[in-house]
């Protein structure tokens, strides 16, 4: 009876020493993925604020280009043009010519 006592409690030792490997080898585990996931995270939070930079500068653009294309349609602009580069003037209106010329 002596010797069942002793032996039990060997077991439950080692079974103690068992449980506690395994937790900390568990827990080692959570951690070093943890830490991984955490990095990763991190990554994508800077590739999500590089995207989003990027989709803001694309939306200017298309803006700028937007109001260029209105600019280049209006009547303003061909008029100016006319003017300047074809030198057409209105119907309505005299010109008047420096003899220096």
């Amino acid at each position: 009876m002596g010797n069942a006592r002793i032996k039990t409690k060997k077991e439950k030792s080692f079974t103690s020493i068992m449980v506690f490997c395994f937790m900390l080898i568990f827990i080692t585990a959570v951690c070093v993925n943890l830490f991984a996931q955490s990095r990763n995270l991190y990554v994508l939070k800077e590739e999500k604020a590089v995207l989003a930079q990027k989709i803001d500068d694309a939306n200017n653009e298309n803006n700028q280009l937007k109001n260029e294309q209105e600019y280049y349609t209006s009547d303003v602009y061909i008029e100016k043009i006319a003017r300047e580069q074809l030198g057409l003037i209105m119907p309505d209106e005299m010109v008047f010519k420096n003899r220096a010329e």
